[in-house]
């Protein structure tokens, strides 16, 4: 797939498991920012209908430095977005759209991703 790490890829593709990457925050001050790649499936966690009507959800948001290892709620995310792709060539489009580089993606502890 187009610049991801042929693991990352394989973990989110074959095996359905979210993948992450840590990006520069907008906001000013000490803060972090993730985006986080889900595949759609029956256990899928942010699936706003019973049945997926999508392939891939994309999930980016900023937060507190001195949140990250602490109970955070949805209030304290900043500067969310969420939008579904249905397939690989929209996953790479709204990647593009939202200035994300695909070869930042890892497995999730790698990036201290808080989700």
């Amino acid at each position: 797939m187009d610049n991801f790490d042929k693991g990352v890829w394989n973990r989110l593709y074959y095996e359905g498991q979210h993948i992450a990457a840590e990006l520069q925050p907008r906001l000013p001050g000490c803060r972090r920012r993730w985006a986080a790649i889900y595949k759609a499936g029956p256990t899928h966690p942010l699936s706003p209908w019973g049945e997926a009507t999508y392939k891939y959800s994309v999930l980016a948001f900023e937060l507190s430095e001195d949140l990250v290892d602490e109970y955070f709620s949805e209030e304290d995310k900043q500067n969310q977005v969420q939008i579904f792709a249905g397939s690989e060539a929209d996953l790479i489009g709204i990647l593009r759209e939202q200035a994300i580089d695909p070869s930042l993606f890892t497995y999730p502890w790698k990036c201290d991703y808080p989700l």
